[in-house]
């Protein structure tokens, strides 16, 4: 057996195929090439109309039409199977890109919760600082408010508090009181004292804002934030008490101890969720 090229495509094949395996071209001339016998098998030359072998008679249109049935449907395989390799091929790209793009979006959720939840542990810190200060500022205020009350009811001086309640001071024997609804009125007057309730004031506005945006917390922020709640409620209670003195001496002293225990005790509890 020997082999040719074929001419369609230009690989080799045997000399006795009749139809080439790679691209299914009809390497025999129909009425002129040489068959089989159908009975025996034996080969029947060209021109020949019987077997030599068998006597079979040779139909030579069916066997080049048997040929033809035989190379459409080695095309027919090729095409298949290149259909299979091209769909397999697709398939495996698209859960490629599947899986690519599900990492992808898995990633950027990954990130975006670590950036949110990183914005939230900055504002809820901001909160926290800006509730101590604006609680100490408070504890200041409320106690020279308390003092200067106090002095001008029960008429004791005090370097702290003369300037508020004392009329003249030639010498202390000598020194004549404001009723201490004057003498508060003098303190509530004094630059210092309205720098420091704007200061207060101050931490209330921008404690609103905050306390809005840590509304609704990350999942492993729902203790502290409650814990920040407790804590804004007794600063609340604090700052307001230095903003705005009502009530009798005696009433405006017991709210302010309340206020700042409370406080300090809310503090206290919500350390342990503060990053320093």
């Amino acid at each position: 057996m020997a082999l040719i090229q074929c001419k369609n495509c230009g690989n080799e094949v045997s000399d006795r195929a009749l139809v080439c395996p790679h691209c299914g071209n009809h390497l025999i001339d129909d009425e002129n090439s040489t068959i089989f016998c159908e009975e025996c098998g034996t080969e029947i030359p060209i021109g020949v109309e019987s077997c030599p072998k068998c006597g079979c008679p040779v139909n030579r249109t069916e066997s080049a039409h048997k040929v033809e049935l035989t190379g459409v449907k080695i095309k027919k395989s090729l095409q298949n199977k290149k259909s299979i390799i091209i769909i397999a091929t697709l398939a495996i790209a698209i859960i490629f890109i599947t899986i690519i793009g599900i990492h992808v979006s898995k990633q950027k959720a990954e990130e975006e919760a670590a950036r949110i939840s990183e914005e939230y542990s900055d504002n809820f810190n901001l909160a926290v600082i800006t509730m101590l200060t604006g609680a100490v500022k408070s504890e200041s205020v409320c106690n020279l408010t308390k003092l200067v009350w106090y002095n001008a009811i029960f008429e004791k001086n005090d370097r702290r508090t003369d300037e508020f309640t004392v009329k003249m001071s030639m010498k202390y024997s000598d020194d004549i009181f404001y009723d201490f609804n004057d003498a508060l009125n003098n303190l509530f007057a004094d630059s210092e004292y309205i720098s420091d309730i704007d200061k207060i004031e101050s931490s209330q506005t921008l404690l609103i804002d905050l306390m809005k945006q840590l509304k609704n917390p990350p999942e492993e922020y729902q203790e502290a934030y409650q814990a920040l709640q407790k804590l804004y409620d007794t600063y609340l209670e604090l700052t307001n008490l230095a903003v705005n003195p009502t009530g009798s001496l005696q009433n405006y002293s017991n709210n302010f101890n309340t206020a700042d225990s409370n406080f300090l005790k809310h503090y206290n509890a919500i350390k342990i969720y503060v990053n320093n």
